[in-house]
């Protein structure tokens, strides 16, 4: 038989209902019409449930649980919302019946556990969409209720931004494998704030992971590329469920401060592993003498590469720094429109799982090129429809003729102001260079004469791209002053033996006193550091410097608006955020946003304002992670 039950939010919604009877608004003005009256804004009312709240000794046969409200209820994201701990191979169904809504259970319930249904953000009233604050019914089967609880945060561990919906987990075997095979034995989800509160616990010890669970089956999959993330020690709640817990109020949605205030016993890091399944994963003609080939973990075994009618003294090699990805450029004298690429190599065998010799025929098509194609597009769209008149016939002057008298490399050049002197003038090239000359290029500047003032400079080729060229220049960076590249014809020629048109490079520098400027002393580093600023939500980043050991780095030129720094430690000094691994147990490399001393990580600089700040880095990286304000753009 169903039972009422009466819970502190069913006291307060009536309370604040009374309270508008006793005591009306003042000075109304009772000669105006009626309004219609107010839009309803409180949330639905739980009256009952079945089975009741922490009821025990219920029965395993049961297939359904009902809740019964006050008015008409909606669902939102079920699927996402709602969820059984422990949960079954197969979800529950959800739907509502009347003013109420009802869950049927696939499977019979376990004998002596203690469950928890929680609804998250997924019950709303039927007619304004008021949502009724996150519930859990819990009840057991046994002779008691588990009471325990363990709460934390989830966040993304390259930006620490909170990660909405992940699947939290507890598992009785520390090993990783029960993260692949098995069911939990206790499974939650994060709100948006990253928060989740694992309940009705035993009190023992368990193994904690989170990831994103894309097919929602309480597994992790790797090669779908989901999130992991996972405690290396194992946890043993201590926390009591009593009804006051902050943990598990029923907050409103917009009871930011309540939500903020929620106690956090532990942080879940987020990342994606990187592959360790090796296979070809995709080969295509990036350009008319550049075969791009991808492999789908790092550092593969190539035994050997064979270009048929081409030395293997013709072929440079480019790769990225897992060198996962690789592209050979051909640089013989004549090449085919078709090329085939045997291609031996080690991959991992389905059904072993061990590496094992692979020999592939790769076709590679003649290349197209997007930009001809779009011109081709572009001037089929201009033409007269039906057969019409063209644009001489129609009394339009056409251009005339531009064709070029020679075959030139095509080729791009990038000045940021603001980071000429870290970046430099970035030379972009579609295709690679086999001659070059830097030594005659020129760079200079206009002195407050109008006197051309030769300036040093230094070039660089870009490790990994082997396309991309830097030319830095080496005097001083005098501001409020236009200055010139100039890069004569024919110094330089591409794969295809093109050369180069004669191009001119014009920038003006940034004065300071225009801008504002961050300036941050950096304490007890104990590693090689990549030091971020970013926008405030953190999703763009707007300058990147690499430290080393105690220093003092600044930002200049800095626009008013609000910005965020990152910190992240570079164990390894390679110059890039890496990733962790579960098999091996071992953590994404630590990311950590500066606080002001308010505890604000956006960071307000004014107009032509000047920022200094003190950081000790190896407290800072210490830190624990707190719950922040979601990002408001991310539905």
């Amino acid at each position: 038989m169903k039972k009422k039950i009466h819970i502190v939010l069913n006291i307060l919604f009536c309370s604040l209902f009374a309270a508008s009877l006793y005591f009306p608004a003042g000075c109304a003005n009772t000669s105006a019409a009626p309004s219609g009256g107010s839009k309803d804004s409180i949330p639905p009312v739980l009256l009952e449930t079945f089975p009741e709240v922490n009821a025990t000794r219920v029965d395993t046969s049961i297939r359904r649980v009902e809740l019964v409200f006050n008015e008409y209820v909606k669902l939102v994201d079920p699927n996402k919302n709602v969820i059984l701990s422990p949960p079954q191979e197969k979800a529950p169904a959800i739907r509502t019946k009347g003013k109420g809504i009802v869950v049927d259970f696939k499977y019979p319930l376990k004998p002596n556990t203690s469950y928890s249904l929680y609804f998250g953000a997924a019950i709303q009233d039927n007619n304004e969409g008021n949502l009724f604050p996150a519930f859990a019914l819990g009840f057991s089967t046994g002779e008691a209720v588990d009471s325990l609880m363990y709460s934390g945060v989830v966040v993304n561990a390259s930006t620490l931004l909170p990660i909405d919906n992940a699947t939290v987990l507890l598992h009785l075997n520390p090993s990783d494998t029960s993260l692949t095979s098995c069911l939990p034995v206790a499974a939650t989800r994060t709100d948006k704030y990253g928060y989740f509160v694992l309940r009705n616990l035993k009190d023992t010890s368990y193994t904690l992971y989170a990831l994103e669970d894309q097919n929602n089956n309480y597994r992790y999959e790797q090669t779908g590329g989901e999130l992991i993330g996972f405690l290396k020690q194992t946890v043993r709640p201590t926390k009591v469920m009593f009804p006051y817990a902050p943990e598990i109020q029923p907050y409103f949605q917009n009871d930011t401060a309540g939500l903020l205030r929620r106690p956090i016993e532990t942080g879940v890091y987020l990342f994606k592993e990187r592959s360790t399944r090796q296979a070809l994963r995709n080969y295509e003609r990036v350009r008319p003498r550049g075969l791009a080939i991808k492999f789908g973990a790092a550092d593969p075994e190539i035994l050997s590469v064979s270009l048929p009618g081409i030395d293997s003294t013709e072929i440079i090699r480019q790769h990225n720094y897992y060198r996962d990805s690789i592209i050979y450029w051909i640089t013989t004298a004549k090449i085919p429109d078709t090329l085939a690429m045997y291609l031996t190599y080690k991959a991992t065998d389905d059904t072993l799982n061990k590496l094992v010799t692979r020999i592939d025929t790769l076709k590679f098509i003649p290349y197209t090129d997007p930009e001809e194609v779009k011109k081709e597009q572009d001037a089929a769209s201009d033409a007269p429809p039906g057969g019409g008149r063209g644009k001489a016939e129609r009394g339009i002057k056409a251009p005339p003729s531009m064709k070029p008298d020679r075959k030139v490399l095509s080729y791009t050049s990038k000045v940021s102001p603001e980071v000429i002197q870290q970046e430099g003038i970035l030379l972009t090239f579609k295709d690679l260079l086999i001659e070059e000359d830097f030594s005659t290029l020129r760079l200079w500047h206009k002195s407050p004469k109008g006197d051309t003032v030769p300036d040093p400079f230094t070039y660089s080729r870009d490790s990994l791209d082997f396309c991309l060229y830097r030319i830095i220049p080496g005097g001083k960076n005098l501001e409020g002053t236009d200055y010139e590249l100039h890069i004569p014809k024919d110094v330089f020629k591409d794969v295809n033996g093109y050369p180069n048109d004669s191009l001119i490079v014009k920038y003006t520098t940034l004065k300071s006193d225009d801008f504002g400027a961050f300036i941050f002393t950096l304490n007890n580093v104990p590693s090689p550091l990549i030091v971020e600023l970013t926008n405030d939500t953190r999703s763009q980043v707007l300058r990147t410097l690499h430290v080393k050991s105690d220093t003092i780095v600044t930002f200049p030129y800095i626009k008013a608006g609000k910005y965020s720094l990152l910190i992240t430690e570079d164990l390894n000094g390679n110059g890039i955020w890496d990733t962790g691994s579960l098999s091996r147990n071992l953590q994404a490399e630590r990311v950590r946003v500066f606080k002001l001393p308010g505890g604000n990580t956006a960071i307000d600089l004014k107009e032509k304002m000047e920022l200094t700040q003190t950081i000790d880095i190896a407290q800072l990286l210490n830190e624990n992670v707190t719950l922040t304000i979601p990002d408001k753009s991310k539905k």
